[in-house]
């Protein structure tokens, strides 16, 4: 350990002794005054005595002391893991010490100071072992810490850990966070299904669609038999293609030829078949070699005969693997190479049919951007200590609703994008609506103005009219309806008939004023006059 790390942790540590446990030590004060007796070499000796796991991470979250009880409890070597950095994210390494160091990482909220505590899920090669941890900050000074982690000494089982975790809440540590982390618990639980062989991001979720193409995805991983990929733009159907060819032996497989069957002339396509033909046939016959055709839908009656050759003529160490947006009753230049193709068919929906899976995909590939500095660095050949990027925990409530409603019209690709530029706008260890995109915040408030069209019901308005014309034709005869049929232009028995419809037929007769007497004339006024009638050329209309 280095010098400061090795005062703190001893400051922890300062009235230890060998008849108390790790549990009640973490209470002890750190402003408690180191004894001056007790030595590094004494203290490490005193840490190796324990029978529980302790290991000690730096400021960049690089592994620099654990005891044997670690080394025991996680069945890993020793030497393997010393130095390795401890990032968040779903390890997607075969390497077991690597596997084990990602299991090992503190939640980001350490890295801001935050004593916590979490449930711990380490591959143990044979089992998953799970234990209750408490990470304790330790203060290095400019705001940088480093991180003391003391692990209960007994296992929880699968039902114990699930229990555990969504209870714990200790700090700053909100309900959001603890939802982040059960996903990410999930991802683990997913990943040991796979036993680490396999690399199906694209297949990553819990909806029945998902598991039947992981089921698919593994057959076709361990045969040789033709596969097609079907899916929309951006679903992740040339990822899918690779993992399938690397997914039993690894880097140790054959070739994989891909060929674009849309960007590419018909000419070369059939020069690239009988290339990988001639190349493989007589190859090594324990590696196996894929001819990845992607938009096979796209090939020329040629090229398709000589794709369906080689399916006939395989020598035993040959995949075809076929991408397309089309179901293979839709493709037209060659009908029935489809249904050579599709021995086992794999079936990837656009990702507004699979919301269910969004916030574990998005979990998914934010803890990948947890873990790329590392593997950037370690490409560019910088010291490991150099890593920097921060650790996000997951995504808040709020960012996790924009992400499922959103229309996603790139699919799994757009996904990866959005996640990445959330991952670099984040502030905290929760990635939040603020921290998504522009595009995404515009999208949902577009969505949520809601247009309400006018519903016209053509039949009641059509009866309103027609009540309101025959009851001012009634006020205008004075309740005369023969007089109110006439204004109307109609008889007088259709009037009746309309009435009875309308249930009008008993209706009273309206109230009308009395009528005036004209002086001049020296006789009544009469309102059905032609000079005072109004004008009902407007009923005609």
């Amino acid at each position: 350990m280095t010098a400061p790390l090795v005062i703190q942790v001893m400051e922890r540590f300062s009235r230890f002794d060998r008849s108390v446990t790790v549990a009640a030590l973490i209470f002890i004060p750190p402003e408690i005054p180191m004894p001056k007796h007790v030595s590094v070499s004494r203290f490490s000796r005193l840490l190796q005595e324990l029978t529980v796991p302790v290991y000690v991470l730096d400021e960049k979250q690089t592994l620099i002391y654990f005891n044997d009880a670690l080394v025991q409890w996680a069945n890993v070597d020793a030497d393997a893991l010393i130095g390795l950095i401890c990032r968040y994210h779903t390890s997607t390494s075969r390497l077991h010490h690597e596997i084990v160091a990602a299991s090992l990482a503190a939640p980001p909220e350490v890295e801001r100071g935050l004593r916590t505590e979490a449930v711990l899920a380490v591959d143990a090669v044979k089992e998953t072992r799970y234990r209750r941890a408490e990470f304790l900050p330790l203060a290095l000074g400019d705001g940088m810490f480093g991180t003391l982690v003391l692990v209960d000494s007994t296992d929880l089982s699968p039902e114990e850990a699930a229990s555990l975790s969504s209870s714990m809440k200790t700090g700053d540590v909100t309900v959001e966070t603890l939802q982040a982390r059960e996903l990410h618990r999930t991802l683990f639980a997913l990943r040991r299904h796979q036993a680490g062989r396999y690399r199906f991001e694209a297949l990553i979720g819990h909806t029945p669609v998902m598991h039947q193409a992981r089921q698919q995805a593994m057959l076709a991983a361990e045969t040789i038999v033709p596969v097609l990929i079907v899916g929309p733009p951006g679903s992740g159907r040339e990822t899918l293609a690779n993992a399938i060819h690397y997914g039993r032996d690894g880097e140790q497989s054959g070739g994989v030829i891909p060929v674009d069957c849309h960007a590419l002339p018909s000419e070369l396509i059939d020069s690239t078949i009988h290339a990988f033909y001639r190349r493989y046939a007589k190859s090594d016959r324990q590696k196996r070699h894929t001819l990845l055709l992607n938009n096979a839908d796209l090939l020329e009656p040629g090229p398709a005969e000589l794709v369906a050759s080689v399916i006939a003529n395989n020598p035993g160490n040959m995949r075809i693997i076929g991408t397309s947006p089309l179901e293979p009753s839709d493709w037209q230049n060659h009908p029935e190479l489809p249904y050579r193709l599709a021995t086992i068919m794999i079936n990837l929906p656009p990702l507004t049919e699979r919301r269910d899976d969004i916030p574990l995909l998005a979990q998914w590939f934010l803890e990948q951007h947890n873990a790329r500095a590392l593997a950037e660095d370690k490409k560019s050949g910088k010291p490991l200590s150099h890593v920097t990027v921060a650790q996000r925990t997951g995504f808040a409530a709020d960012a996790l609703d924009l992400l499922t409603l959103y229309h996603w019209p790139g699919n799994l690709d757009e996904l990866i994008q959005v996640v990445a530029e959330s991952h670099a706008n984040a502030k905290g260890t929760l990635v939040r609506a603020s921290d998504l995109p522009v595009r995404l915040r515009q999208a949902a408030d577009a969505q949520s103005v809601r247009y309400v069209e006018e519903q016209i019901d053509l039949e009641n308005y059509l009866q309103t009219l027609e009540l309101e014309l025959i009851q001012r034709a009634l006020k205008v005869a004075r309740g005369n309806k023969a007089k109110a049929a006439r204004l109307l232009g109609m008889t007088r028995p259709r009037l009746y008939r309309r009435l009875e419809q309308l249930g009008l037929a008993e209706m009273p007769t309206p109230e009308f004023d009395s009528p005036k007497h004209d002086a001049k004339q020296g006789k009544e006024h009469d309102p059905t006059a032609p000079s005072d009638t109004p004008d009902f050329r407007e009923l005609e209309t």
